[in-house]
């Protein structure tokens, strides 16, 4: 478990709050259409780790009740508060002190509704019908797995367990979800899940609509160093209005492509695409929600992004910044492949938010993320170089958690040039 990569205590009064260390998360998730109300009930199984303090975990949600290892406590014993990064990238903090390496169970019970964070999406109650999507976003905080489920920052690692019921829906529902270990009753309207025990915060997809809404496709593709072919689950909600088999045809084409350049694919056995009408998309371990434009950027982040994790928030410009500079059309801001000399006279850019309680990507990360990737790619000798570097880099991190430090000193390395100064003013923002 990389609880290296933690955030360190943030002082409170005369105590603290700490990173634990989370093992396990269950939640039912129980959604009654005809009352279009949802109700969760969640356990968390946590130990301290390396400090004693108050456990900081989110939720986005209004809650009914706390258990902390079997005892009621009041529900402001488990608010929300700033612990430095600002209000928004604010967690909850359990108001008890735990000794370092003890270990513990939360339970809480809350209402299901729209998440308290910015941008997020309310659950789509239809007659007789439920639409859900986690939605998950890198552009503000607390828009993660803790949307919706207890859950701690993106450092930790831990099993997810979901059971979803629905009750009040007169047809059908289908899930999608980015897990083999699904088991659905007949009828569509309970599930279990068990997302892979490597997965964090940001890596559960969860798909849920009225079976007529969503249109699906499956096939597989060959893919490099895989001995068998890759399993490939397209899917269009009705209002994508997109050509499933043209999206079927690109993703091949990109998977193959992609696993050949940069080599070895981390995730099951399956990838899963759900297309739909908004013009957003997010990615998510071996899978991703989106739409038709966004969706060779979405799959580059099965390599940078989620094959490579970031491992704290504030490391989430990297897969942003390369795959805007991997995959841009003629519509982006800047060219696929950018090569261009960057001066160090141009106004300084903090992709890196440096409080390690921030949450959330710049949206800098997009536009000013792949302007520092071209200018260092001309530095090296051009785009070829810089897909060689990182490919090395890919290659010995699939898998794991990376860091801005450490693609620094990768790149440096590799090309034996100094690129502290072009770090230093468009990485950290310093003049």
């Amino acid at each position: 478990m990389p609880h290296a990569f933690a955030p360190p205590p943030a002082p409170l009064g005369a105590s603290r709050a700490v990173a634990p260390r989370v093992s396990e998360i269950r939640a039912q998730l129980h959604f009654d259409a005809e009352a279009a109300e949802a109700r969760a009930v969640a356990t968390v199984e946590f130990a301290t780790g390396d400090f004693d303090g108050k456990p900081a975990l989110d939720l986005r949600q209004e809650l009914l009740w706390v258990r902390l290892d079997s005892k009621n406590i009041s529900t402001d014993a488990f608010a929300p508060l700033d612990l430095g990064a600002g209000w928004e990238s604010r967690t909850r903090v359990l108001d008890v002190d735990l000794p370092a390496g003890s270990h513990h169970r939360l339970e809480v019970g809350y209402e299901l509704g729209t998440p308290d964070a910015e941008g997020a999406k309310p659950i789509g109650w239809t007659k007789g019908g439920v639409d859900f999507d986690f939605w998950m976003s890198d552009l503000h905080p607390g828009r993660y797995l803790e949307m919706w489920v207890p859950a701690p920052l993106v450092h930790d690692r831990f099993a997810l367990h979901l059971d979803i019921t629905l009750d009040g829906v007169d047809r059908p529902h289908k899930l999608l979800a980015n897990t083999a270990a699904v088991d659905a009753t007949p009828g569509g309207r309970h599930w279990s899940l068990v997302y892979p025990a490597h997965y964090t915060a940001l890596s559960p997809m969860l798909i849920m609509a009225p079976a007529e809404r969503l249109e699906t496709r499956r096939s597989a593709v060959r893919v490099a160093g895989r001995s068998r072919s890759l399993g490939l689950v397209v899917a269009q909600l009705d209002d994508a209005g997109a050509d499933l088999a043209a999206c079927e045809a690109d993703l091949r084409a990109w998977l193959s492509y992609l696993a050949s350049r940069y080599e070895p694919w981390a995730h099951g056995d399956t990838f899963w695409a759900v297309l739909w009408g908004s013009t957003r998309g997010m990615e998510y371990d071996g899978a991703t929600t989106s739409s038709v434009s966004a969706l060779e950027h979405e799959v580059f982040h099965s390599w940078f992004g989620r094959g490579v994790k970031p491992a704290r928030a504030s490391d989430g410009w990297i897969d942003e910044a390369l795959a805007a500079w991997s995959t841009s059309s003629r519509r982006s801001e800047h060219p696929r492949f950018l090569t261009e000399e960057l001066g160090l006279d141009q106004p300084p850019v903090e992709l890196y938010p440096p409080h390690p309680w921030s949450r959330h990507t710049p949206a800098a990360a997009y536009s000013d993320g792949p302007r520092l990737i071209g200018g260092i790619a001309h530095l090296m000798g051009g785009a070829d170089r810089m897909r060689a570097a990182l490919a090395d880099w890919y290659r010995a991190n699939a898998g794991k958690m990376v860091t801005t430090d450490g693609l620094a000193a990768h790149l440096k390395a590799w090309s034996g040039l100094d690129i502290g100064p072009w770090w230093a003013r468009y990485v950290h923002g310093r003049d």
